[in-house]
């Protein structure tokens, strides 16, 4: 199981690669020749830099299932053929025999537009180019397709932000995947130079704290030498200089098991809540330092002239009070509450200058204060 922090992430179209994405379409019944893949950067919870590859993801829209009284697979191939001819001819290629639809499939679920009872029937298009989920959703609505007029539904949802929402995944959330693959390193040494200067050095860490390698953590750290052969692959080549590299199917995001659980919640609130708590769990720093100690600090002379003074104030009030003892004073904490702010000719708190030396604004304090 990994776990990786959602930075940024983008996608990009690639060739099918063998176990991770469709190679072969039963419903065209032609092979896949390019395929859209989510790249994911982001760090693991042990602090490794990681570049994620998630394959097995296809852009999608909705549109009402018109096709009653007919057989239904014919009809599903026929519009899938339709679309493709209609987005080639739209492109300038009427004679091009490229497929833009991956597979079309019934599901239900309630219209938007207007009010509905119960749920309808409606056809999922999977395309294989997320670009083209708008312009698919123009000739639709223009009659282009099988010189009908189609209503498309979530077209207008972002490919990323689909993906986002069917799996509950968020920025700076962790993605959990149940299994991934990881990608070898470069061999090369300018490349091995450019993934030393990726990572963090020790002067850019505060110097009071562990370094990311040295810090005791409960995470897993993954160590390519210690990576059994099964988890490599070994014929892609890397695209980034991250630390780690690892690619990984759609269905092994375990984030949409989350969803029940989080009815009634903020899932972004929530996750942040859940980082500080485990974040307050492995610190050192939970306990609360004990106040200084002042039992053997040595009173400075303008606190002990201070002292004097307060003292002769109280014997003027015909209080009891030794001037002989002006190096200790708990025992006037008993005649502050009997002292008004008038008796000791204190200053406004507005008329005091601010000062950045505390023995020389103690001296200047006293010095005013004896004047009045």
């Amino acid at each position: 199981m990994l776990s990786v922090r959602i930075v940024t992430a983008d996608y990009y179209m690639s060739s099918p690669l063998l176990e991770l994405d469709p190679c072969y379409s039963e419903f065209r019944e032609s092979e896949v020749r390019r395929v859209p893949v989510v790249r994911i950067f982001g760090a693991t919870p042990a602090g490794q830099k990681t570049c994620l590859h998630l394959h097995g993801i296809f852009p999608y829209l909705y549109v009402p299932f018109d096709g009653s009284g007919q057989e239904v697979n014919n009809y599903l191939r026929q519009l899938a053929f339709s679309m493709d001819r209609a987005l080639n001819i739209s492109l300038g290629n009427p004679s091009s025999p490229v497929q833009h639809i991956f597979k079309v499939i019934l599901v239900m679920g309630m219209p938007f537009y207007g009010y509905h009872e119960k749920e309808k029937v409606f056809m999922k298009i999977y395309l294989y180019n997320p670009q083209m989920v708008k312009r698919l959703s123009e000739l639709l609505q223009a009659g282009a397709v099988m010189n009908k007029s189609f209503q498309p539904h979530e077209a207008h949802i972002p490919f990323l932000l689909q993906l986002f929402i069917d799996y509950n995944l968020y920025g700076m959330n962790l993605i959990t995947l149940a299994a991934v693959k990881f990608r070898r390193s470069r061999a090369t040494g300018e490349e091995s130079i450019n993934r030393g200067s990726d990572s963090k050095t020790e002067s850019q860490w505060n110097p009071s704290m562990p370094s990311p390698a040295t810090r005791e953590t409960p995470y897993t750290r993954w160590e390519e030498e210690n990576l059994p052969s099964s988890l490599v692959l070994e014929e892609v080549q890397r695209m980034s200089v991250c630390e780690l590299e690892v690619d990984a199917v759609a269905a092994d995001v375990l984030n949409f098991l989350e969803i029940e659980n989080q009815i009634g919640r903020n899932p972004g609130l929530q996750a942040i809540w859940d980082d500080e708590r485990h974040r307050r769990q492995q610190s050192s720093y939970t306990d609360i330092p004990e106040s200084q100690d002042r039992e053997f600090v040595e009173a400075s002379d303008s606190e002990l002239a201070f002292i004097k003074r307060f003292k002769e104030i109280l014997r003027d009030k015909q209080f009891n009070v030794s001037l002989e003892d002006a190096d200790s004073f708990p025992e006037l904490s008993q005649y502050s509450a009997a002292l008004s702010p008038d008796d000791l000719l204190c200053r406004p708190a507005s008329q005091v200058h601010v000062h950045q030396d505390r023995n020389t604004g103690e001296a200047q304090l006293l010095a005013t204060f004896l004047q009045q």
